[in-house]
This record gives C-alpha cells, structure tokens and sequence, in this order.
C-alpha cells in the first residue's frame, strides 16, 4: 500500500468557468488509485474513466452525466 496526496477537483458545466469549483486535497493510503477512483462512483448510472498521466503522477478523470467532471491527481508522499 502506498501514500498518495490526492487532489479532487470538480468541474460543473453550468458555471462556464475552466477552473475548478471545487478542489479538496487528502492525504491516502491506497492499493491503487484506479481502484479507488472507480469505487466512489458505484451509485453512478453513468460514468467514463479517462486516465493519464502528468510529471509521472497519474490523473484520473470521471465524466458523469450533465456534463460533470470530477478529476483526481495523485502524488506518491
């Protein structure tokens, strides 16, 4: 298991805006951040996963309905 800083940001379409509208940083232990990213969206009725990665740290992107957009960065402690 390793330690992640993880930065969540969430994108709603409505305001317009290319910042984020919200952003929440944590600190996780995690078997992989794949894993965890697609267990918090299980309720979802529809959700895409898109993946890549930036500095060498992956970024990891859920799409959900309406055009949401919540993207997570992680950075191993």
């Amino acid at each position: 298991m390793k330690t992640y800083e993880v930065i969540k940001e969430e994108y709603i379409p409505c305001t317009g805006n290319m910042l984020p509208d919200r952003r929440e940083i944590m600190e996780l232990k995690l078997e992989s951040p794949a894993m965890y990213v697609q267990d918090q969206y299980r309720r979802e009725r529809s959700v895409e996963f898109l993946t890549t990665e930036y500095e060498g740290s992956p970024v990891i992107e859920a799409l959900l309905e309406g055009g949401r957009k919540h993207r997570y960065i992680f950075s191993e402690v």
